[in-house]
């Protein structure tokens, strides 16, 4: 399959707090309890990764978005950069209106088991919350 992503060769492990959301859900279910130094290797379905194939949000578009010569068809599919240039969309129509169509965005990965490798470096416990300010008296 193709490698999604790796810390292999950077020169430092991925480092994230754990339920945080800043990794995939599927990934945190199955690490969870493990500890410092343990490996495990295990498939995560579409619906705990990137989702399932055309499970992706709809949004309605103007046509007058697109470029003039754009042909309106069911199933059409587009890339578009995103606003800030670090990547791209894709997405689909998946209804025509008058003005507007209905489009689709679709994930890159959407629909495919991913198959995880993962090694647990160090696991520290998480820092306690500051404590509450303190109130002035009137």
């Amino acid at each position: 399959g193709e490698l999604i992503e790796s810390s292999i060769g950077k020169g430092a492990p991925i480092v994230f707090n754990f339920a945080e959301g800043k990794m995939l859900p599927g990934i945190e279910k199955r690490i969870e309890g493990m500890e410092g130094g343990e490996e495990k290797e295990f498939d995560i379905p579409p619906e705990e990764a990137f989702g399932a194939k055309d499970s992706g949000p709809v949004r309605e578009m103007e046509k007058k978005e697109f470029p003039k010569d754009t042909v309106f068809r069911a199933s059409e599919r587009f890339a578009a950069k995103l606003p800030d240039e670090t990547g791209s969309v894709i997405f689909e129509i998946v209804e025509n209106k008058a003005t507007s169509v209905i489009v689709r965005f679709h994930h890159p990965h959407e629909g495919k088991t991913l198959r995880c490798k993962v090694k647990v470096i160090s696991v520290k416990p998480k820092p306690p919350a500051p404590p509450p300010a303190k109130k002035k008296p009137d």
